[in-house]
């Protein structure tokens, strides 16, 4: 399933919207660690602060989102981290993949896991999502994966009907601790083409 967009070397880019601006997608290199940690922060406190506990929120945002780990994280790899940039150059969301990790009932001998994907919600309903989620794709099967997977929170009915739209089925399930929070997630997955 792929939007309209279209892919220049490693850079993803839309066709211009009815407001003249056009997202495009690209990888992140260890000089955007600063910006990412930021809009990383900014964009799951937006997704997640208002049905969690400022306690709980405040101890995962501190140990998740520092501009080392977010360093340290785009230097592994294994790892790859597409930032979506308005016109203007501003971050306006992001997805990192791993490869290699195993999911809960995800099959497949060379799986990439989708670790984190956000949009800014000014940017929900423009077809971004769509850009950034096939961008996704393209670097699994530059990397041969067989198959992709992510985690979900149960209670995120938006993100899990996005999800089932582009091919992802649930296979599973995960503990993800906020703070002191336990909380459970979906795992789904897809075969990568």
């Amino acid at each position: 399933m792929r939007c309209n967009g279209r892919r220049v070397g490693l850079t993803y880019a839309m066709a211009d919207n009815e407001e003249g601006s056009a997202p495009a997608i690209r990888r992140a290199v260890t000089a955007d660690a600063a910006a990412l940690a930021d809009v990383g922060r900014r964009l799951f406190e937006e997704t997640f602060g208002p049905v969690n506990t400022p306690e709980d929120m405040e101890l995962y945002l501190r140990t998740a989102f520092g501009e080392a780990i977010q360093r340290a994280e785009l230097l592994n790899v294994d790892r790859r981290t597409l930032l979506v940039e308005d016109v203007e150059g501003n971050l306006i969301g992001y997805a990192t993949l791993a490869l290699g990790t195993h999911g809960d009932g995800v099959a497949g001998e060379r799986p990439a896991e989708i670790q984190r994907f956000y949009i800014d919600r000014r940017w929900h309903g423009r077809g971004v999502a769509n850009l950034l989620m096939d961008a996704c794709v393209d670097e699994c099967e530059r990397w041969a994966c067989d198959m992709i997977w992510l985690a979900v929170w149960e209670k995120n009915e938006r993100a899990i009907s996005f999800y089932e739209r582009h091919g992802f089925r649930r296979v599973g399930a995960k503990t993800f601790v906020l703070g002191h929070d336990e909380q459970h997630d979906y795992v789904m997955s897809r075969p990568v083409s």
